[in-house]
């Protein structure tokens, strides 16, 4: 599930965040990742957001960077967050999630169009 990682590599396997996402039991949605889902890829639900994900709707998946969860209520348990780009018909998206071991569960920290957008 983990990579051994250095800056540039994720913390972890898309792959692994990908499957999870076939059982919303799994996964953890923050407010304003539904919010954002909605307002800018009409994914209203968790059922069409984790779907969206599980059948390749982020297209042209690029890896940005991978940080220290800094809101993190516990700071004996660090969490990494992996963020990356992606397109969706003309928009350019931008995802960012993270897992808990402790918990057992991935959190999809954000989902909104990409801040870098006005620089490309």
């Amino acid at each position: 599930m983990y990579y051994k990682n250095k800056s540039n590599l994720p913390s972890y396997k898309f792959s692994d965040f990908k499957k999870a996402c076939k059982n919303p039991k799994e996964v953890i949605i923050f407010s304003d990742a539904y919010y954002f889902a909605d307002l800018y890829f009409s994914l209203r639900t968790k059922k069409q957001i984790l779907s969206f994900i599980q059948s390749d709707g982020l297209e042209n998946l690029s890896f940005l960077n991978t940080r220290r969860w800094g809101k993190n209520p516990n700071k004996n348990n660090p969490i990494m967050v992996d963020s990356y780009e992606f397109i969706s018909g003309y928009r350019k998206g931008y995802l960012a999630f993270m897992y808990n071991k402790i918990t057992g569960k991935w959190i999809i920290k954000s989902f909104h169009t990409s801040k870098h957008m006005e620089h490309q």
